[in-house]
């Protein structure tokens, strides 16, 4: 397991290729599951701190099928993410993976007491070089820039 209490978000390895994330933010599900089904809005916070992601590279279509892209911008780096919906079940769940790939992603939203929500993104098949402290540190830098998007 892997865990850094200074971080929001926290992180449990199984070892297995499965990881899973977890962060609670103060704002209703609907709100948290916009964020990531709205181009306009997912450009926020999907990056980490220091990455962008230009609004023209984003395509989202939330529905089982559909296609879920995006370029993150560091400088003259960039990274695309190619990502096609499994399931779609708002405001409770999207799942997505990648063609081609094993791993697959799953983000789940549950309703907690005052209007805050649970967010747990379960990865599986999970490449080593995709595990342990830097996708930790990338999901909390991400997630810290979703709370300030929600709290605005």
């Amino acid at each position: 397991m892997t865990g850094n209490t200074a971080l929001a978000t926290t992180m449990t390895d199984d070892g297995d290729g499965t990881v899973t994330f977890v962060r609670e933010f103060d704002a209703l599900r609907e709100e948290v599951f916009a964020a990531y089904t709205d181009p306009d809005r997912i450009v926020a916070f999907f990056a980490p701190e220091g990455l962008s992601v230009p609004r023209e590279s984003v395509t989202l279509e939330p529905w089982t099928g559909g296609r879920c892209e995006l370029t993150m911008v560091m400088g003259d780096t960039e990274i695309s993410f190619k990502g096609v919906y499994l399931d779609v079940d708002a405001p409770r769940r999207l799942a997505f993976h990648v063609p081609g790939e094993a791993m697959s992603q799953e983000l789940t939203l549950t309703e907690l007491a005052e209007g805050r929500t649970r967010l747990t993104l379960r990865q599986t098949d999970v490449p080593e070089q995709f595990r342990g402290e830097g996708a930790h540190l990338g999901f909390d830098s991400s997630w810290n820039l979703l709370a300030r998007h929600l709290a605005a």
